[in-house]
């Protein structure tokens, strides 16, 4: 019995999300590469639990990042990417996903310096809480965040997430809540 999570795509005002797959080994390939991204990303590790070298020094290494995501949605339904394009040319930015689903969700997302400071990252992040929201009815999105990468804690900070203080690997957890309180 596989536990599949259905990945629709969505559109924004400027980005379309869609689910990953090799089709997108280039822009990937780019994303992963960068010395910048892998900067506060952490460790990889392919689907069967063997090391990913971070900055990755092929395609072949950046196409099992691709297999680990599509594995876990598809096998597992433990987490998922999108791949963050633009909605006029279907240049890909980045990804945008979840490391775990349901009532309390941990995005991810990762978005290649080119792309920086454009707001990009935040109008797909955006979209991916409400999606988890109207979909797994989560109540409380997640993030980790390395306490040096001041970038993603601004954004995660623009979106209204909150530091808890937890610390996991070293990284910073945030969080929002998505409950709607009633007034008394």
């Amino acid at each position: 019995m596989t536990n599949s999570v259905n990945v629709p795509p969505i559109e924004t005002d400027r980005l379309t999300l869609v689910p990953l797959t090799a089709h997108y080994s280039t822009g990937m390939y780019k994303l992963w590469s960068s010395l910048e991204v892998c900067k506060f990303s952490g460790a990889a590790d392919d689907f069967d639990g063997n090391p990913i070298p971070m900055p990755v020094t092929s395609p072949a290494e950046s196409d099992k990042i691709i297999d680990f995501f599509a594995r876990h949605q598809n096998e597992t339904g433990k987490g998922f990417r999108w791949a963050v394009t633009s909605k006029v040319d279907n240049e890909f930015y980045g990804i945008v996903g979840y490391n775990s689903l349901g009532s309390c969700s941990e995005i991810a997302y990762h978005l290649h310096p080119d792309y920086w400071g454009k707001g990009f990252m935040t109008e797909a992040c955006l979209a991916a809480i409400n999606w988890a929201k109207i979909q797994y009815r989560a109540i409380e999105i997640e993030a980790f965040i390395d306490s040096q990468n001041i970038r993603s804690i601004g954004l995660i900070e623009r979106l209204s997430f909150a530091p808890t203080e937890v610390v996991r690997e070293g990284a910073e957890r945030y969080y929002l809540s998505l409950q709607v309180t009633k007034p008394t």
